[in-house]
């Protein structure tokens, strides 16, 4: 797997805590409206790259550094589920902090395994749009200008399936995001809000909820 070749240190993704944020050079099936990472990371994958030997070589050398290590992306499950398996196995044997990966919830049960097998300490999943609220075929713009796609009702299914998997996981450790975009009303996460509320009470889980406010840089 390639990553990008600047490993950044971060204080904001897993709050109280110092993250290595990695990020994969593997792609990504979206193209998410003001995308920061899209145009260098997909769009123009960068020819240099940090390998999976730099990161363990970082991290043998830097690892005491950091609470956590966070893959992202780009989509970081998009890979193969033995190589994304591989990197997390050395990951735990190798580093004595915390895992987490982010994702957009489209490989739900890619989700399911790295929970199943304890690969990951946390996982922060971006939900982006009211899913159960919309008609993949009424509503089709609206996931074509947010997330770049064009839905089916399986891929709905997947990612209301992977979010129900992160609130059921129940770790301060995981999240549920959204990112207040400009060209949403404010309904639409007063809805996105509402929806985790009622699941988080349905598992009885405290896992966080964050609207983060979107960046224009």
């Amino acid at each position: 797997m390639k990553f990008y070749q600047n490993f950044i240190r971060t204080f904001t993704d897993l709050p109280g805590a110092t993250t290595l944020l990695v990020h994969s050079l593997s792609g990504c099936p979206l193209h998410c409206y003001g995308c920061h990472n899209y145009d260098e990371i997909i769009a123009n994958t960068p020819k240099k790259y940090k390998t999976t030997d730099d990161l363990f070589s970082y991290l043998k050398k830097s690892g005491f550094l950091f609470d956590a290590v966070m893959f992202s992306g780009g989509e970081f499950l998009i890979d193969n589920i033995n190589d994304i398996r591989d990197i997390l196995h050395k990951c735990r044997k190798s580093f004595s902090g915390k895992i987490i990966v982010t994702t957009s919830g489209i490989y739900n049960e890619k989700v399911k395994r790295l929970y199943e097998e304890e690969l990951v300490d946390g996982i922060h999943i971006d939900m982006k749009l009211p899913y159960h609220a919309l008609d993949v075929k009424a509503d089709q713009h609206i996931f074509q200008d947010v997330m770049g796609i064009k839905p089916s009702q399986k891929l709905v299914q997947n990612l209301l399936s992977s979010i129900d998997l992160v609130i059921a996981h129940n770790s301060q450790l995981d999240q549920i995001r959204t990112v207040k975009y400009p060209i949403l009303d404010d309904e639409y996460f007063k809805e996105i809000r509402r929806y985790v509320e009622e699941r988080k009470e349905y598992y009885k889980s405290q896992v966080p909820y964050f609207l983060n406010e979107f960046s224009y840089i």
